[in-house]
């Protein structure tokens, strides 16, 4: 496989990944709730900064002198909107539909016919759309537990012909808004609500595995695992918290990134926290503000990662 290029006057610079590894969060606590019927929409704005260069689990300082590119930053901005709607007890399903807004800057160096400046990439359109049903089975009807499953696709529906300031198209597939796959996304989870306690927990794994990919780069398969617990405070506030683990193969395909050995620069394991706060306005709406943040990271090659996510949502149902 030949590494992705960024520009067309040479063959032998080194390479690093604008950081395909960030971790998922599931906001699924309501939607899965057996009381929660009819329609849902959730909408919420995440900010994640990708600054900090790793390989493997270890940070590595970016050398601008080399004849390479060095990764600066890649700030992603995600404006989604989730509409849920559940017909009865145990079938559901969602749309989840993000705007994705995605700041890049990297440096090429400035030798071996390199120009040593700073190119930047700039893209706001939407990005891929899910669409996931569900059926939830009860296990208890004293506990009011559940378990169930998930299954749906991601759709080919990012774009992928965003360029950079200076006008040219990035051949790194992965700083684009899509991928240009369709991937089958499957799930379980378990969700307990444990009656007279202000407690409730939740559980939930899934795979997302590509199965319409372009020709020339196919995403590698990505597992995702959160459990976590939601405790009432008072008949406003809620404290959530979760940990999540996931885990991305790495992409395959003359496109997909890769170091001049050889070796793959995508994917990778993540695990993280998230804490926060849910404010009920009314009985049905939601105010919601979650931190993320990753406690260890361990990516293929050389990969930009975020030491950070923030969230901040307003939730709804009718």
């Amino acid at each position: 496989m030949r590494p992705a290029r960024y520009w067309s006057n040479t063959s032998t610079a080194t390479y690093t990944s604008c950081g395909s590894v960030s971790c998922s969060l599931n906001n699924t606590w309501d939607e899965l709730n057996t009381s929660q019927h009819g329609w849902g929409i959730d909408v919420r704005y995440s900010y994640m900064k990708a600054d900090t260069l790793r390989a493997g689990s270890k940070r590595i300082a970016a050398d601008t002198t080399k004849d390479e590119v060095e990764n600066i930053h890649t700030t992603n901005r995600i404006l989604a909107a989730t509409i849920d709607y559940a017909t009865d007890e145990q079938w559901g399903v969602s749309m989840y539909l993000p705007y994705v807004m995605r700041n890049r800057s990297h440096s090429v160096g400035g030798v071996g016919g390199l120009t040593g400046e700073v190119e930047k990439f700039k893209a706001s359109a939407l990005g891929d759309i899910n669409v996931i049903g569900r059926y939830r089975c009860a296990l208890h009807e004293e506990s009011n537990s559940s378990v169930g499953v998930k299954f749906g696709l991601k759709l080919n529906t990012g774009s992928r012909n965003v360029q950079f300031v200076a006008g040219t198209v990035p051949d790194e597939i992965r700083l684009q808004l899509g991928n240009g796959s369709t991937d089958l996304i499957l799930g379980v989870f378990w969700q307990l609500p444990t009656p007279g306690t202000s407690w409730s927990h939740f559980a939930q794994a899934s795979l997302q595995k590509s199965i319409n990919a372009l020709p020339n780069f196919k995403p590698g398969n990505q597992i995702n695992l959160d459990v976590g617990s939601r405790y009432l405070i008072n008949k406003k506030f809620s404290g959530i918290f979760q940990v999540s683990a996931q885990r991305n193969s790495a992409d395959t395909g003359a496109a997909a990134t890769v170091l001049p050995s050889g070796a793959a620069s995508s994917g990778g394991r993540i695990f993280s926290a998230t804490t926060g706060l849910s404010y009920a306005i009314t009985h049905d709406t939601q105010l919601y503000g979650l931190a993320q943040i990753p406690f260890y990271q361990s990516v293929n090659g050389e990969q930009l990662t975020s030491n950070l996510v923030f969230h901040i949502g307003l939730s709804r149902r009718f």
